[in-house]
């Protein structure tokens, strides 16, 4: 017994000692969300394995190179554009980067062949990724992937959680410890981002969570928004990482290409937007006097992955000059880019057109002097501070 109990200390030592030379000890993971890849023809196809696919790959190289905490990827549903065949070739291609693929269903990944057999319509995404609804641990948080697509055809599908995935969740998380964070990844929205509340199907699920800090991550609808449901409840929308459905370099909210990073650290989450291509701390796009219809007179920033938490100031000359003004708009390169660029046919330019919405994330300001220095600070919800130099 002597002898058991003199080896399990020198165990015990031999373990703080390592510990203690620099190994990191913190739990958490790196999470890549991908929203809405959605190719529909062989050109987009490629274009997503060979341009889109390697800067996530640089991204995984990335976090691979700061820790070693797990790498996951999750697709937001719309892995393809009704385009059974190209699944297998899709989940492939990110499997290749060597970390765990989760997806969700999306509306345009059941078989539009198919009317009125929901089951036979989604066979083509159960026979690739598997179940429809599953649960998986990442760190600190249990993930729920839910198909919130109630298909009967192309044009007829609602939006809604069945009666037997409800069923399912409120068993295994009544049975989730509540040091465990909850999240839920499903394609469709839970809340109308126009008016803030939760879309009808939502109230039953928010009442299974309302004692839980909870994470809800979707897509479809193509752009980026972060929306404070409930102090406990928090919805991320994503935005497609294609631009806008492969005819446009950037979204219709003038999100550019790229993907939504959730980073958790001993239970504590923080998320970007990260385009991709691009240094992790790229915050701003900024037009200076003369290049925004209607605001000529302004400097305009438009301030990536911001919400509601974030303070935006400007600083002239050395003065903090305080809060710049907040302006909705629909993106000037994106307009441009449709005006001026853009060579498709008449449908699909008439949907570019249509669906280039007004956005919050971009503010303004004036100078007091002519040329005067000017410097943009953004402080996210986290208190991370980004700048830009205006010239």
């Amino acid at each position: 017994m002597r002898m058991r109990m003199k080896i399990a200390i020198f165990a015990t030592i031999l373990m703080l000692g390592f510990a203690g030379k620099g190994v990191a000890q913190e739990r958490g993971f790196n999470l890549i969300v991908v929203g809405d890849t959605q190719p529909q023809t062989e050109e987009q196809i490629e274009r997503l394995e060979h341009d889109i696919v390697p800067l996530i790959g640089a991204v995984v190289e990335e976090y691979r190179s700061e820790s070693n905490l797990p790498i996951a990827i999750l697709l937001t549903g719309d892995v393809v554009w009704d385009t059974m065949e190209f699944l297998p070739r899709v989940k492939s291609m990110f499997e290749a980067l060597g970390v765990p693929v989760y997806a969700v269903i999306g509306n345009h990944d059941h078989n539009r062949a198919v009317e009125g057999d929901e089951p036979l319509a989604q066979a083509p995404y159960e026979a690739t990724f598997g179940e429809r609804y599953y649960m998986f641990d990442l760190g600190d948080t249990r993930f729920f992937a839910l198909d919130n697509i109630v298909y009967n055809s192309y044009d007829d599908y609602r939006i809604a959680i069945d009666r037997k995935q409800f069923k399912w969740m409120r068993r295994l998380v009544h049975k989730t410890p509540f040091t465990k964070r909850i999240a839920v990844a499903m394609h469709a929205p839970l809340v109308d981002f126009r008016s803030g509340e939760p879309l009808p199907y939502a109230k039953r699920i928010m009442r299974l969570f309302r004692n839980r800090t909870v994470h809800f991550i979707t897509g479809h609808r193509h752009r980026h928004a972060t929306a404070d449901i409930t102090p406990k409840a928090i919805e991320h929308s994503v935005a497609q990482v294609n631009g806008n459905l492969w005819f446009a370099p950037l979204c219709a909210d003038g999100m550019p290409q790229g993907v939504f990073c959730i980073e958790e650290r001993d239970w504590e989450w923080k998320w970007h937007h990260r385009i991709l291509g691009e240094d992790a701390r790229h915050r701003f796009v900024v037009w200076q006097e003369g290049w925004v219809e209607n605001n000529e007179e302004y400097i305009v920033v438009k301030v990536l992955g911001w919400d509601e938490q974030w303070i935006v100031e400007w600083v002239e000359n050395g003065e903090n000059r305080g809060a710049m003004e907040q302006v909705e708009m629909v993106d000037p390169d994106y307009l441009y880019y449709v005006n001026n660029i853009a060579d498709y046919d008449d449908v699909i330019m008439d949907r570019l057109r249509r669906s280039g919405l007004p956005a919050k994330h971009y503010f303004r300001c004036r100078r007091t002097e002519q040329n005067s220095d000017i410097t943009i600070v953004a402080t996210d919800r986290f208190g991370r501070t980004f700048s830009i130099d205006v010239e």
